[in-house]
C-alpha cells in the first residue's frame, strides 16, 4: 500500500521531532515508567437499533503531553473491498498514522474490548512518568463519529477510572496497575 504523507501530517512530525530534540536532556532524564506495569484500556460498544447496523471502523492508541503520537494499540477496520477509502473517517488518527499489520483488524461487533499499553513507544523503548493521552475513536457508515480523549498521568501510582459516554462509545475504564 503506497501512502503519501500530507502536508500537516509533514508539519506535526517534524514539530514532534523538534519539540523531542529541544527537550533533550531533560528528557532523557526523566524516570522511566516502573517495569511490569501496564495501562488497561476497557471499552464497550453498543448497537444503537435497526437493520441496517454495520460494526464501526476504530482506532486506539497513546499521545503524548504535546498530542502527538506514541503508540497505536489497534486499528479496527474492513480490510476488503472499498475498506481502505474510508479510514480516513477517523480522523484524529488518520491525521497522523497509516495502518500497519501489526495492530490493524478487522471491524468488530458490539461488546466490551480491552487493550493493554505495555508503556513502550512504537520502537519498544520504555518511555518516560509523565503525562499522555489515551485515545479511543470510532466512526461508522451512517452513524456517529466518536472521540474519547483523556489526559492520564503515570508514574509509580496505579489507578482505575471509569468514564460514562453518552453514545454507541458506551463506556470506558482505564486501569493502571502491574502486569498480573
Amino acid at each position: 500500500m503506497k501512502h503519501r504523507i500530507s502536508r500537516r501530517s509533514f508539519i506535526y512530525r517534524a514539530t514532534g521531532l523538534a519539540l523531542s530534540l529541544w527537550a533533550g536532556r531533560s528528557l532523557a532524564q526523566a524516570p522511566k515508567l516502573p517495569a511490569g506495569m501496564k495501562l488497561n484500556i476497557a471499552f464497550e460498544i453498543v448497537a444503537p437499533g435497526g437493520f441496517r447496523y454495520r460494526p464501526p471502523y476504530v482506532a486506539v492508541w497513546i499521545e503524548n503531553a504535546q498530542g502527538l503520537p506514541l503508540r497505536t494499540l489497534a486499528v479496527w477496520f474492513e480490510q476488503s473491498g472499498k475498506g481502505l477509502r474510508w479510514l480516513n473517517e477517523l480522523k484524529r488518527w488518520y491525521r497522523n498514522n497509516e495502518p500497519t499489520e501489526a495492530v490493524s483488524g478487522p471491524t468488530r461487533l458490539p461488546g466490551r474490548y480491552t487493550l493493554s499499553w505495555d508503556g513502550k513507544d512504537e520502537k519498544g523503548n520504555l518511555v518516560a512518568q509523565g503525562d499522555y493521552y489515551v485515545c479511543v475513536e470510532m466512526a461508522r457508515e451512517h452513524g456517529p463519529y466518536e472521540l474519547f480523549r483523556e489526559k492520564v498521568t503515570l508514574a509509580q501510582t496505579p489507578f482505575k477510572r471509569s468514564y460514562s459516554v453518552a453514545s454507541e462509545l458506551k463506556e470506558v475504564t482505564l486501569s493502571y496497575d502491574k502486569q498480573g
